[in-house]
C-alpha cells in the first residue's frame, strides 16, 4: 500500500491515458446539492485565502495497466471525483458561453483522454446506473439526461453558482484555480503485495457520506468477488429492486435475527454478517443467493404482494398499521413453510390473524412492547423444537401462547373489553382509527379507507358552558374519565371537524357528513351524551370489537411444560449461597455461564444491545441497585471491580456475592420491564458461597 499527499486536479486527474473505474458493488453517485455547496464553497475560500484545501482520501487498486492505458479501481472516492468532474465541465461550458479560449483548450485535458477509443475516452466510468447520465453530460447531450439524476441537478447547480460568482467579479480562472488547491491523500493498493481492499476500505474515515451497514454488506460480498459482475446484476439489484434501498438495513438485521442466535441490532448487523458468514462456511454465491430468496419473502411484509392471497395481504397489511415490524425475524421461517409447501394457505391465514389479535390486546392492554424482540426472536424454535409440531401448526402456536404466564401472555377477554371501555384510546392514533374502521366495515358493504378518516369527539376537547351545564356538576371527572375512550370517539370523512359544537349539532354533522353507519348509530339515537351515554355505547362497541378479535378453544392443545421452567429465578436470590450457575434462559434463548459474575454481565450485554438507552441513562446517574452503593456509572473509578458492558464505556460493579448479583439482574430487568418469568437459570452446588467472583 502506497501513500501520499497529493493534488486532486494535477496529480491524479490530469494524467493522460487513464481512466478511473467504478466497480459495481459501489453505491451510486449520492451527493446532494448539499454536499456540492460545502465543496464549492471550500474552492471559493481556497481561492480567495490562496491556501490549499484537504478534501479526503482517494483509495484505489491497479488495476489493467499498460503502456498505452491505465485502468484504476476506485474503493473509496468515487463521490468527490465525480463531483469535481461534474464541476469542471460545467465551468467549460460556461467557458465556453463566454468565449474564454485559454479554459476551453486546458479543461479538456482533466475530463478526457485525447486519442482514445470512445469507451476509454472518458476519464471516468461510473456504475451502470450512473454512466448514462454521465456520458450524456460529457458528450453535451443535455436533452437527454434525466432531470431526476443526481448527475443533472448537480451540474445545473454549479451552473447556477458559478454565474452567481462571476457577477461579484471572480473570473472562471479564479474558480478553476481553487479547483487546483484541492488536496486529497492518495492510496494506492496492491493486491499481489497482500492489500486488503475490504479491510482497508473499512478502517476509512473519509470525508464523503457515510456508507450505510447495506453498502458494507455490499461491498464485503463483491469487491473481491472474481464474479462480481454477475453477482451484482443477478442478484443485488434484484434484492434492491424487491425491498427498496430504503429498507435493506431492517432487512439484513431481521435475516440476521432469524438465522443467528445472537442479538442484532442495525448498530452491531455489520460486524454480526461477517462473523455469520465466516462461521457457517457461506461463499458469496450461496449467500447472495440465500439473501435473494428470502428478500422475496421479506417484500410481502413491507409491501402489498401479488404472490399472495388478499386475506394474507389484509393480515400483514393489519400488522404494518399496528407497526408490529418485531414480528418479521418470526414470520420469515413461516413463510418459508408456506413456500415450501409445509402448511397451506388456511393454516397461514389462521396463523397471521392470530397475531392480528394478540398484537391489538397488547397495545390496547397497555403491555410494554420492549420484551417482543426477544420473544419473536426465539419463537420460532421454541414452538417448532419438536418438528412433529409442524403437522398442526397454528395449534402448536396457539397452544404455546396459551400457557404462558409471562408478561408475553395473552391478554384475557376481561381485560381486553375493561381497556377498550376505560383505556385512553386516541393517543394511540393508528390503533384508534384501525379499531374504529374494523368496526364500520365488519357490518357494511361499503369498505371505508382508513387513510381518509379524520377520528373525532363527541363531548369536545375543550368544554363550552353548554357542554358543562349538559354534563352536569360532575362534568370535569365525565370529561376527564372518558374524553379519549371508545365511546366518545367516531370517524368522518372530508377532514370535518366537530369541535365544540353542541351534541344536537354535532349529530347534524355526523349524519350529513360521516360515511360510518353502524358507529354513528347509538349517538345519533340519543337525545343527550352524558357519562352514562358514553360508557354504555363503548361496551357496546367492545363486545362487538371482542367478537372480531377472538382466539378459539382448541379442544386438546399440545402441551408446552418448559415454556415457563420450573427453574430459579430472581426471587430466589437468597438460596443461591454455595452455589453456582450452568446456564440462564432469557426470553427463551440459553446462555452457558460459569460464575454469577459472567451470567450479570452477559445478560447486561444483551440487553444494552435490545436498548442500550435504558443503560445510558441508568449510568449516567450513577445507578445505585440496592441501597447508596453505587453499581452503574460512567466512571469505573468509584467501583470495586468495574466491568465494561461491551466497548460501551458503561461500567457495572462485579465486587458482589451471588445473592447481589442476582439482586441486581432483578432491578435491571425491573428498569427494562421485564417480567420476573422472562429470566431463569440452573445451578449446581459448590464448597463454599462465590463471593466476589
Amino acid at each position: 500500500m502506497k501513500a501520499d499527499s497529493v493534488w486532486l486536479v494535477k496529480d491524479m486527474i490530469e494524467k493522460s491515458k487513464r481512466q478511473f473505474i467504478v466497480p459495481v458493488y459501489q453505491r451510486n453517485y449520492d451527493w446532494s446539492i448539499s454536499n456540492c455547496k460545502k465543496l464549492f464553497e471550500d474552492i471559493i475560500l481556497a481561492f480567495n485565502e490562496d491556501r490549499k484545501h484537504f478534501t479526503g482520501t482517494i483509495v484505489y487498486i491497479k488495476g489493467s495497466h499498460s503502456s498505452k492505458f491505465d485502468e484504476d479501481i476506485i474503493i473509496d472516492g468515487q463521490q468527490r471525483i465525480t463531483t469535481i468532474l461534474i464541476l469542471l465541465k460545467a465551468i467549460l461550458d460556461k467557458a465556453i458561453l463566454l468565449s474564454d479560449y485559454k479554459l476551453q483548450s486546458e479543461i479538456p485535458d482533466y475530463l478526457f483522454n485525447r486519442d482514445s477509443t470512445d469507451e476509454m475516452k472518458i476519464k471516468l466510468k461510473p456504475v451502470k446506473s450512473d454512466s448514462i447520465p454521465f456520458s450524456f453530460l460529457m458528450k453535451n447531450h443535455h436533452d437527454e439526461m434525466s432531470s431526476e439524476s443526481n448527475i443533472s441537478k448537480n451540474y445545473n447547480y454549479f451552473m447556477k453558482v458559478i454565474e452567481n460568482e462571476l457577477s461579484k467579479g471572480i473570473s472562471l480562472s479564479d474558480i478553476l484555480y481553487g479547483v487546483k488547491r484541492l488536496e486529497v491523500v492518495e492510496i494506492i493498493l496492491d493486491t499481489d503485495k497482500g492489500d486488503d481492499p475490504q479491510t482497508i476500505f473499512e478502517s476509512i474515515n473519509s470525508t464523503g457520506l457515510d456508507l450505510s451497514a447495506a453498502d458494507l454488506i455490499r461491498n464485503f460480498l463483491l469487491m473481491n468477488d472474481g464474479d462480481q459482475e454477475k453477482l451484482y446484476e443477478e442478484y443485488w439489484l434484484p434484492i434492491e429492486r424487491i425491498i427498496s434501498k430504503g429498507l435493506l438495513v431492517d432487512y439484513f438485521t431481521d435475516y440476521l435475527n432469524f438465522k443467528s442466535k445472537e442479538n442484532i441490532s442495525s448498530s452491531n448487523i455489520y460486524e454480526k454478517f461477517k462473523d455469520f458468514y465466516k462461521k457457517n462456511n457461506y461463499s458469496n454465491q450461496s449467500m447472495m443467493t440465500e439473501l435473494k430468496y428470502y428478500s422475496n419473502i421479506y417484500s410481502v411484509f413491507v409491501f402489498e404482494n401479488n404472490r399472495y392471497s388478499h386475506e394474507i395481504n389484509k393480515s400483514l397489511s393489519d400488522l404494518r398499521l399496528l407497526d408490529q415490524s418485531t414480528i418479521y425475524p418470526f414470520l420469515l421461517p413461516v413463510f418459508e413453510d408456506f413456500d415450501k409447501k409445509q402448511i397451506n394457505e388456511y393454516e397461514l391465514q389462521r396463523v397471521l390473524k392470530f397475531f392480528v389479535n394478540y398484537s391489538l390486546r397488547r397495545i390496547i392492554t397497555g403491555v410494554p412492547s420492549n420484551s417482543l424482540r426477544g420473544l419473536y426472536k426465539t419463537l420460532y424454535n421454541r414452538v417448532f423444537k419438536d418438528s412433529e409440531n409442524k403437522k398442526t401448526f397454528y395449534k402448536a402456536i396457539h397452544s404455546f401462547f396459551m400457557q404462558l404466564n409471562t408478561k408475553d401472555r395473552v391478554p384475557s377477554d376481561d381485560e381486553f373489553v375493561h381497556s377498550l371501555v376505560y383505556n385512553n384510546l386516541y393517543q394511540k392514533k393508528n390503533v384508534c382509527k384501525y379499531l374504529l374502521t374494523s368496526i364500520e366495515n365488519d357490518g357494511s358493504n361499503e369498505t371505508i379507507d382508513v387513510k381518509s378518516l379524520t377520528i373525532e369527539h363527541v363531548m369536545p376537547q375543550s368544554l363550552t358552558s353548554k357542554w358543562k351545564a349538559d354534563l352536569g356538576s360532575e362534568y370535569e371527572d365525565v370529561w376527564s374519565k372518558y374524553l379519549h375512550t371508545l365511546g366518545n370517539l367516531t370517524i368522518t370523512g372530508y377532514n370535518s371537524e366537530l369541535g365544540n359544537d353542541s351534541f344536537e349539532n354535532k349529530q347534524d354533522i355526523i349524519r350529513t357528513r360521516s360515511k360510518a353507519r353502524i358507529l354513528n348509530e347509538d349517538i345519533l339515537s340519543k337525545s343527550t351524551w352524558s357519562a352514562y351515554e358514553i360508557e354504555n355505547r363503548a361496551k357496546i362497541l367492545a363486545k362487538k370489537i371482542l367478537q372480531m378479535f377472538h382466539f378459539e378453544e382448541l379442544d386438546i392443545p399440545i402441551v408446552f411444560s418448559e415454556i415457563n421452567g420450573n427453574s430459579f429465578t430472581t426471587s430466589d436470590a437468597e438460596k443461591t449461597a454455595y452455589t453456582k450457575p450452568i446456564d440462564f434462559y432469557f426470553c427463551g434463548d440459553k446462555f452457558y455461564v460459569k460464575s454469577y459474575k459472567q451470567m450479570t454481565v452477559t445478560l447486561f450485554e444483551t440487553l444494552f444491545l435490545l436498548d442500550d438507552s435504558i443503560m445510558v441513562k441508568l449510568a449516567e446517574n450513577n445507578y445505585a441497585a440496592f441501597s447508596s452503593r453505587i453499581t452503574m456509572s460512567y466512571d469505573k473509578k468509584i467501583l470495586r471491580n468495574p466491568q465494561e458492558i461491551k466497548d460501551s464505556g458503561i461500567f457495572i460493579e462485579t465486587n458482589l456475592s451471588s445473592y447481589y448479583h442476582v439482586l441486581f439482574i432483578e432491578k435491571i430487568l425491573e428498569e427494562y420491564g421485564f417480567d420476573e418469568s422472562e429470566f431463569y437459570f440452573h445451578i449446581i452446588n459448590t464448597q463454599k458461597d462465590e463471593d466476589l467472583t
